[in-house]
């Protein structure tokens, strides 16, 4: 299996059986969620969090798509 994540100036912090944690070039991190189901694994693209830079504040879109910030 080949997990094709990464871009150039990427780097891969950790890596564990529920996920896979990559700083990106910016300086953001990604924790990427990894589902194993009977057979095979799988990346959760749904459920990606990124830490970045900002005011302490918490970021994301409902189903609707609205976007909802929490302080």
């Amino acid at each position: 299996m080949v997990l094709g994540l990464l871009k150039k100036g990427d780097k891969v912090l950790n890596v564990t059986n529920d996920f896979v944690a990559i700083k990106r070039r910016k300086g953001d991190v990604d924790i990427i969620p990894i589902i194993k189901d009977e057979d095979s694994w799988r990346v959760d693209f749904e459920n990606i969090i990124t830490i970045g830079y900002g005011d302490n504040t918490v970021t994301f879109k409902n189903e609707s798509g609205v976007q909802i910030t929490n302080f």
